[in-house]
């Protein structure tokens, strides 16, 4: 090539790029990667009642490939393996307390998925986080905060462990549960501020503290007065339901999870939204018979999985008001009981997940 037209053409280049991105914000905006998660709750230990009869007997399509038990240590490296290779950024622990004794903590069977990531040889391909599941037999109040602030604190400063703001990010799933506790919004404000204190000594620049609400503004303004730093949640399945209609197309969800994500473009606070990939609770009937007359959605597929990855990464291109990582987390990776899940089965054979790749892989604009 003439030197000159070389040179020239590497000077046109830079311009163009320089107009791009210093005259198109918006343009910059929309190519930038996000950072998508997955809820992983650990109840497929054999050791708790969630692989129940109904579940095993009349939703085969849901079975993982390596069978209905996947706390192994084995397995949880190949799930591991197969969230990287997809594309997700972290594992989002659903942590429960259940006594404050270090020992019976951690062999709590809905805990273990928890240490056999942290042990697992390919560790380092995820981030993780914890949400903290403080619902009826894991509550906490302020009897229990010294000792579960000291065991959060010890896997804040894992460096495998994601942070927001440069702090390690925790999510409590009920709030109002800590409200009732603590006994007012002030002090469960004060008890977030002793956390915060507490990491920043242990040599942490703080803790990022993130809401599970509903969606109302009741909830959001109480989520602020009790100093959250940001709002999320765990799934919008009810957001979809069409009154006394008992079975919903998925593209309702689907619908439904993006109006949610964009009622919070006026939040005060940073919002991580959630794609809610389905809702099905008919295997908990054995456990609870409510779960039978819920109504749920028909059609989840890969494609529909394709789309609601699709419309997060178009939503957190163009709103402010995600955080500046641009975090999002899927509901769920193994929520086999409700109809959430992603783990490759034996009927759909990765399909799912191919689909999550194909989408984050995708050039939007």
């Amino acid at each position: 090539m003439n030197p000159f037209i070389h040179r020239f053409s590497k000077l046109l280049s830079g311009l163009l790029l320089f107009v791009f991105f210093s005259g198109n914000d918006l343009a910059f905006a929309q190519i930038a990667p996000i950072k998508l998660g997955a809820y992983y709750f650990d109840g497929w230990t054999g050791q708790t009642n969630h692989i129940t009869k109904s579940l095993k007997d009349n939703f085969p399509e849901r079975k993982p490939k390596w069978g209905w038990v996947t706390s192994t240590p084995k397995i949880m490296k190949a799930q591991i393996d197969e969230a990287a290779n997809a594309g997700i950024s972290f594992f989002s622990f659903c942590w429960y307390y259940s006594d404050s004794d270090s020992t019976k903590l951690k062999s709590n069977p809905l805990n273990r998925a928890l240490g056999l990531y942290l042990s697992s040889p390919n560790s380092t391909r995820l981030q993780f986080n914890l949400l903290v599941a403080n619902h009826l037999g894991s509550i906490i109040g302020p009897n229990d905060w010294d000792f579960v602030t000291s065991a959060w604190i010890k896997y804040f400063k894992d460096p495998k462990y994601l942070k927001v703001d440069a702090k390690p990010l925790i999510t409590i799933f009920d709030f109002r549960t800590l409200i009732q506790e603590f006994g007012s919004t002030d002090a469960v404000k004060s008890a977030l501020s002793q956390l915060r204190a507490k990491a920043e000594k242990s040599g942490l620049k703080g803790v990022t503290c993130a809401a599970c609400i509903s969606g109302g503004v009741a909830d959001r303004i109480l989520a602020q007065k009790c100093g959250f730093d940001v709002l999320t949640a765990y799934n919008n399945h009810s957001a979809g339901f069409k009154g006394a209609v008992k079975k919903i197309p998925i593209d309702n969800l689907t619908r439904a999870d993006s109006a949610v994500w964009e009622s919070y473009k006026t939040s005060v606070l940073p919002y991580i939204p959630v794609i809610t990939l389905n809702w099905d609770p008919r295997p908990w009937g054995d456990i609870n018979k409510n779960n039978l007359s819920s109504p749920i959605y028909v059609g989840y597929s890969p494609g529909s999985v394709y789309s609601q990855v699709i419309a997060i990464r178009n939503w957190l291109s163009i709103n402010p008001v995600a955080t500046k990582e641009k975090v999002a987390v899927i509901y769920a990776w193994n929520e086999y009981g409700e109809g959430a899940w992603l783990t490759p089965s034996i009927v759909d054979k990765g399909k799912y997940l191919s689909e999550v790749k194909r989408a984050l892989n995708k050039k939007l604009y």
